[in-house]
């Protein structure tokens, strides 16, 4: 991975700056963005380019696919990373009770749009801005960091469930279009994290009877950035601790 160029969104904090530490340490070279001036401090801290911006806003998207690649010559990959969204208490407290949800038809218009437009859209614009270029080197790699309830949806996890699984079918759509170019893309699909406080009683529904650390997440999502990685794409690769029970 060394010498990678890589965008991580929704780098200031948790698991998205567990993922830039990561690939740091690795030797690639990064450009990160937050809402919020935590991202520019890790930036500032890792020798790295910093952004303060947000992926629901284009103009900032643009701006952070511009800036990275007149600052680098190239970009050859990216982490799409947000939260949950609207309608799970905003990531924290009843979000993570089993037993917490709001009824679906409590859930507003403007709470399903927000919601698709921060795990969705995000996505599909940041897409269109970076796979010209991708294309142009015939080489890329992008992750987005998804959840655990995209493949079983849970009534806890309302929008994001849903419109997580409609970036499922995305992720199978831009294969189909842009693996001919050398260009991947994959789904990593976090449990129970330790990036925030959870109930001893949660460990119940985990076989491993613990939190995944953010740091196992981050090794994931190099992983799949890296050219051990290379024919792999396509793909939502759960790291929840056996969570859940598809086939």
């Amino acid at each position: 991975m060394q010498e990678q160029v890589i965008i991580v969104t929704g780098a200031g904090q948790g698991i998205g700056s567990e993922i830039a530490r990561t690939l740091h340490t690795r030797g690639c070279r990064l450009a990160l963005m937050s809402p919020s001036t935590r991202s520019e401090a890790l930036a500032a801290e890792l020798g790295c380019l910093g952004l303060r911006g947000s992926v629901t806003n284009p103009d900032d998207l643009e701006a952070l696919v511009s800036q990275t690649h007149a600052h680098f010559g190239r970009i050859d990959g990216v982490v799409n990373n947000c939260g949950h969204g609207p309608g799970t208490d905003g990531g924290t407290g009843p979000a993570y009770d089993p037993g917490y949800h709001r009824e679906l038809i409590e859930l507003t218009d403007d709470d399903w749009a927000s919601g698709i437009d921060m795990m969705l859209m995000s996505v599909i614009r940041l897409c269109r801005l970076v796979v010209p270029i991708l294309r142009k080197q015939v080489a890329g790699s992008i992750v987005n960091i998804s959840t655990f309830s995209a493949p079983e949806p849970r009534l806890n996890y309302p929008i994001s469930s849903a419109v997580r699984g409609a970036l499922a079918g995305y992720t199978k759509l831009f294969t189909d279009c842009y693996s001919r170019y050398g260009i991947r893309m994959n789904n990593v699909l976090p449990g129970f994290i330790d990036n925030w406080p959870l109930s001893e009683d949660v460990y119940k529904y985990v076989p491993m009877g613990r939190p995944g650390s953010k740091g196992e997440v981050a090794s994931t999502v190099a992983f799949l950035l890296s050219e051990e990685a290379s024919y792999i794409t396509g793909q939502s690769l759960l790291v929840d601790g056996g969570v859940n029970r598809g086939i």
